[in-house]
């Protein structure tokens, strides 16, 4: 059976496996990109564990695929810019690391990485239309339409974090107004309950509101923090309801640490998404979250590494 080396590169480590039909086989070692520093060093040590995986699966190894964040061009295996990681400006890293491996190797937007692996061999399996949405310091999206990756004009598609609750919003990271993720993003959650905890006459910082103890508090049945997950709710389930309207989808997955709240989150969303939809649109539709968690990224990238061979 066909293998496939899958990376998932964050913004502080890089990891890694060995992947056959949706199973990890193996790990590789994480790379620490603060000490690796450079680019170059980066490439290295990819090689590096790309090939002490390789040696695992004696001779099987067909393709590689990495996920990044920032502005990747899939297409032509390009690195224009990384989020959080600096020095990577116009890198052709698909060509870099087909050259060093040997391997035909291809480079995807991390979250457009998770949803092919939600939809191949997770939470959207057999959906044809699947939105992906995940919930961390940032809010990202990857979609699924007649059963195929979707990436746009400018392989851009899918930013949901950046779609507007309010036009008259806070200012987003690149100009629009009221982006979701300036409301939901882990920073902003926690700011949010400072606030709120405050206007209660209880002090507390950030650190003491994440949404781990967030979620905590709401379990403890405390108010604040139930008020809070359900206005969270509330936004999300708005704007996955322009989603809706806009796409028609069969599935959407939620991922990403502030999902770990379960129905504290799941159910505001839902209701929300109901109000605002009529029923054709939502009878059917289903709102799950995640089921591959961290490793979606290595499953989804070693699979658009395999299908990408034949595509």
């Amino acid at each position: 059976m066909d293998h496939a080396i899958g990376i998932d590169f964050g913004g502080t480590t890089i990891k890694s496996a060995l992947v056959r039909e949706g199973e990890i086989l193996e790990r590789g070692a994480i790379i620490d990109t603060r000490k690796c520093g450079t680019p170059e060093a980066i490439v290295d040590a990819l090689v590096e564990v790309a090939a002490e995986l390789s040696s695992h699966a004696k001779g099987q190894v067909r393709a590689l695929g990495i996920g990044l964040p920032g502005i990747i061009d899939s297409v032509n295996g390009i690195v224009h810019e990384l989020t959080n990681v600096p020095g990577w400006k116009e890198v052709a890293l698909g060509d870099l690391l087909r050259q060093r491996t040997g391997l035909p190797s291809k480079i995807e937007n991390d979250v457009n990485a998770m949803a092919y692996g939600e939809w191949k061999y997770g939470a959207a399996r057999n959906g044809l239309h699947v939105v992906c949405m995940t919930l961390g310091t940032g809010v990202g999206g990857g979609l699924i339409l007649d059963g195929r990756l979707y990436r746009g004009a400018q392989l851009g598609a899918g930013e949901i974090g950046h779609m507007s609750l309010d036009y008259r919003g806070v200012p987003g990271p690149y100009g629009n107004f009221g982006a979701l993720e300036k409301y939901v993003g882990n920073n902003q959650i926690a700011e949010r309950a400072v606030l709120l905890y405050a206007a209660a006459g209880i002090q507390k910082n950030a650190e003491c509101c994440t949404p781990m103890h967030l979620s905590v508090a709401a379990d403890d049945g405390d108010p604040i923090a139930l008020g809070l997950w359900e206005a969270l709710g509330a936004e999300i389930g708005a704007t996955l309801a322009s989603v809706v309207w806009l796409l028609n989808p069969d599935t959407i997955v939620i991922g990403g640490g502030v999902a770990k709240a379960g129905e504290r989150l799941f159910a505001p969303i839902r209701r929300e998404l109901r109000a605002r939809t009529i029923d054709i649109m939502h009878n059917r539709l289903r709102i799950v979250p995640a089921e591959l968690g961290n490793d979606a990224g290595i499953i989804g990238n070693a699979t658009l590494a395999l299908d990408s061979l034949s595509a």
